[in-house]
């Protein structure tokens, strides 16, 4: 059974409403700290935290010592609250482990009104889905691209920072999808700013990445045959935050992928807006990581794949491979040099549009 939304987690944080037990999974760690945060708020009063309030690692704990915790009674205040990170080691076969699974699975089958259990796990690991069954799990999934726009303005307000929309939009596209590295971020503007609107300027100058000029502008300036142009971005884009050849390589190659599937769909008879929706569904179905609005660039995808043949989509592809390998290798030394000559050489050869 699939986990609950975060977005039924925020109505009913937001209407005060805390459970005995939580479950959190997911990829987006940011998120799930920030829901520990607000539910440790509402739980645990203030002047009693330091006695009420116990985080510790899954792995350090023993059966005994867990029911310890939870069974303690809260000191002064009506709830106390026990975070307990990293359940995944819940799934191994080890008999501490076991044991402990044994004790966290009778405790979720019947909590104490008196105290809330949050029980997270680590990013990139499966859900448990005993847990999933018998608590408030809740699936914590990378937010999509028009999603991370607003968590940008909404975690700046929540900051007292105030951004404007265009500078939240170049500072994502500049910056990417990692809500951690857009949080630090967002704190180096506030003070770059001292309580005056974020501009896309103020942007600009604390990542160095121009308007015009970040990853998606890179992408595009491949996708449509601007080769030239693209391997000049190259050295400003490195230069600049969360960004690395790895990066900028395996950007290309999920436009390379959706370019494909386009000119697939084109080929098959579908209209430009009916292959559109289904490269759109397609992503939508696999979350890659790194794009920009999904629809834009759905239809983008659909708009350039006219430019390439499936030949030349093939080579690509297997150049953008052999790169992503190059940079990989603890030997490399030239990032720099080797993602301009994969990009240079995407136009090697290349013909008329097919």
């Amino acid at each position: 059974m699939p986990g609950r939304s975060f977005d039924a987690l925020q109505r009913s944080l937001a209407r005060g409403e805390v459970q005995p037990v939580y479950y959190f999974y997911g990829d987006e760690e940011l998120l799930k700290d920030e829901a520990v945060r607000r539910i440790t708020e509402l739980a645990v009063e203030d002047a009693t935290r330091e006695f009420n309030l116990d985080r510790r690692r899954a792995p350090e704990l023993s059966a005994d010592q867990f029911r310890s915790l939870v069974e303690t009674p809260p000191m002064l205040a009506p709830r106390r609250c026990v975070v307990l990170s990293e359940v995944e080691c819940l799934q191994q076969k080890r008999t501490k482990q076991q044991s402990l699974r044994t004790a966290v699975a009778a405790y979720v089958g019947r909590p104490l009104p008196e105290t809330v259990l949050v029980l997270l796990q680590s990013a990139g690991t499966k859900p448990d889905p005993g847990l999933e069954r018998a608590s408030g799990a809740v699936e914590f999934e990378l937010l999509e691209p028009a999603r991370v726009l607003k968590w940008i303005l909404h975690h700046a307000k929540q900051g007292g920072v105030a951004i404007e929309d265009d500078a939240a939009r170049h500072l994502q596209e500049a910056v990417g999808d990692d809500l951690a590295q857009l949080a630090a971020e967002v704190a180096k503007l506030a003070g770059a700013a001292q309580g005056r609107p974020v501009t896309v300027a103020d942007v600009t100058a604390l990542v160095g990445v121009r308007h015009g000029e970040t990853v998606g502008d890179f992408v595009d300036a491949v996708t449509t045959r601007r080769f030239p142009e693209a391997a000049a971005m190259v050295p400003r884009l490195l230069a600049s935050p969360g960004t690395s050849g790895v990066r900028l390589v395996s950007s290309l190659a999920t436009a390379f992928v959706g370019l494909a599937l386009a000119r697939a769909h084109l080929e098959a008879g579908d209209s430009g807006a009916a292959a559109k929706d289904r490269v759109f569904r397609a992503i939508q179905a696999a979350r890659p990581f790194g794009l920009r609005n999904w629809t834009e660039e759905a239809a983008g995808w659909v708009r350039d794949a006219s430019r390439w043949s499936t030949q030349e989509l093939d080579a690509g592809l297997a150049a953008l491979l052999k790169a992503d390998a190059r940079l990989k290798s603890t030997t490399v030394s030239d990032e720099e040099g080797v993602v301009t000559e994969v990009v240079l050489s995407l136009g090697v050869g290349a013909g008329a549009a097919a």
